[in-house]
C-alpha cells in the first residue's frame, strides 16, 4: 500500500486537510498553521489519538502552572506565556501529527505482515476520539484545580499568619 494511502486511512476524518499540509511541509519546512491545534491544543492532540504529546503538554502545563502559583506571576505573563503556546502548537501542530502518524503506521507495519490485518490496524490506530478528548480534558481540568486550590490554600494561610504576626503591614 502507498504511504499516502497508509495515511488517509491513519488519519481519517479530515485525510484531505492534513494530506494537503504535509505535502505543503516538504523534507525542510516543519512550519504549517493549524487553527484546531491553536485553539484547542491539549484536546486536538487528544481528539487525534496524539497521546503521548497530549500527556506532555498535561505534565509541561502542570509544572507551568504550579511554577507560576509559587511564584507569584502576574497574570499578564501567565497569559503571554499561555498565548505563545498556543501559537507553538498551532505553528509545529502538523508536523508533529505528521511524524506521529508516520511513526505509528511504521510500528505497524514492522509487527504485522498480514496486509488486511495492517489495514485494520492502521484505522484502528489513527482516526479520532471525541470521548477520549473530552475524558482527558476534564481529567487535565481536575488535576489543574487540584493544583491551583492546593497551592492557594497554601498562600492564604501564609497571608492569614503574616497578618496575625502584624496585622499593620501591608
Amino acid at each position: 500500500m502507498e504511504e499516502r494511502e497508509e495515511l488517509r486511512l491513519f488519519v481519517g476524518k479530515n485525510a484531505d486537510y492534513y494530506i494537503a499540509k504535509w505535502e505543503e511541509l516538504g523534507e525542510e519546512n516543519k512550519i504549517s498553521w493549524n487553527w484546531s491545534a491553536f485553539f484547542f491544543g491539549l484536546l486536538w492532540f487528544a481528539y487525534r489519538k496524539m497521546y503521548p504529546y497530549a500527556f506532555g503538554f498535561i505534565v509541561f502545563s502542570l509544572i507551568l502552572q504550579y511554577i507560576q502559583i509559587v511564584m507569584k506571576t502576574h497574570p499578564l505573563v501567565i497569559g503571554i506565556t499561555n498565548i505563545l503556546i498556543s501559537i507553538f502548537i498551532g505553528m509545529f501542530g502538523n508536523y508533529l501529527y505528521y511524524q506521529y502518524a508516520k511513526s505509528k503506521i511504521k510500528q505497524i507495519k514492522e509487527s504485522i505482515q498480514d496486509e488486511r490485518q495492517k489495514t485494520v490496524e492502521i484505522v484502528r490506530a489513527g482516526g479520532t476520539s471525541l470521548s477520549t478528548a473530552i475524558a482527558i480534558g476534564l481529567m487535565y481540568l481536575i488535576a489543574s484545580s487540584i493544583i491551583d486550590y492546593g497551592l492557594q490554600e497554601d498562600n492564604s494561610e501564609n497571608f492569614r499568619e503574616q497578618k496575625s504576626i502584624n496585622p499593620w503591614s501591608s
